[in-house]
């Protein structure tokens, strides 16, 4: 879980504590500012996930450059050996 993840989670916890509080003593500003401080967090936890699955994305495409350069490292090696035994290298 990234920064922005457990910033976004912690904060919507604090609102929902807010909401509560400002519902008990009869606070509509402090209930207010627990759910707009809700939304707040939902969107930060939501940037983190953006962010994640950006970091997932760019280590996927890493991994899938490194792949087809041992593959292609492997075919060229292959093909040397077999033209120096064919006599053709």
């Amino acid at each position: 879980m990234n920064d922005d993840k457990l910033k976004g989670v912690l904060q919507k916890i604090g609102g929902h504590v807010e909401e509560a509080a400002g519902a008990l003593v009869g606070d509509q500003n402090l209930k207010e500012a627990g759910q707009e401080d809700q939304l707040k967090g939902s969107a930060r936890e939501a940037w983190g996930n953006v962010k994640d699955a950006g970091s997932a994305l760019i280590d996927n495409a890493r991994a899938a450059k490194y792949d087809a350069e041992a593959k292609s490292d492997r075919a060229a090696a292959f093909d040397r050996e077999h033209d120096a035994s064919s006599g053709k290298g």
